[in-house]
């Protein structure tokens, strides 16, 4: 994994990368062995701490979901991994849809799956939609998406890193934000 950027990535793009650095071809099998390997490994993470609130991510979550606006994911991480670390944290009933690894390679596609779903769970089209993201890639989905982009100082870029990419916000926390929408 070392020089392995797996920031925002797709699930599946960084294991093709892995495999590529090792000499290996991918395979649906070796993709197929990965995947009942990290199925052993997120039920082993169920009951550990790992995965714990980004700041004050789930409390937002929480209050956001009280509101009409309508949420949806947007993730390189596989649906089963996704729902496994929201799911300890309390939020993933929050998220009826989403575009997740298995739904595209590149964060681009993956974006517009979500989005196609979202607009075909809710019925309607939208005046304004966010992207809230903490890398520098998720502004540059944003960008591709045409939406307004919230980032958070939590993830792997730098305040200066994320800034330099001119995204609407730039928060350290949730609390920060709570004024647009709750």
């Amino acid at each position: 994994m070392e020089g392995v950027d797996t920031s925002a990535r797709s699930d599946k793009d960084v294991f093709m990368e892995v495999l590529e650095k090792t000499d290996r071809t991918f395979s649906q099998d070796l993709w197929q062995g990965f995947m009942k390997t990290y199925t052993k490994h997120l039920d082993a993470f169920k009951t550990s701490d790992v995965w714990r609130e980004n700041v004050d991510a789930c409390s937002f979550i929480d209050k956001l979901s009280k509101t009409g606006h309508k949420l949806s994911m947007i993730t390189g991480e596989l649906c089963i991994g996704a729902q496994y670390k929201l799911e300890k944290l309390g939020v993933w009933k929050h998220f009826p849809t989403g575009g997740f690894g298995e739904d595209g390679l590149k964060r681009f596609d993956i974006a517009d799956t979500a989005f196609e779903k979202a607009k075909a769970l809710y019925g309607q089209t939208y005046d304004e939609i966010y992207v809230i993201g903490d890398t520098c890639l998720d502004i540059k989905t944003a960008r591709h998406l045409g939406a307004k982009v919230i980032s958070i100082t939590t993830g792997s870029n730098t305040r200066q890193e994320l800034k330099a990419l001119e995204p609407d916000y730039i928060i350290d926390t949730f609390s920060e934000i709570e004024g647009l929408f709750i």
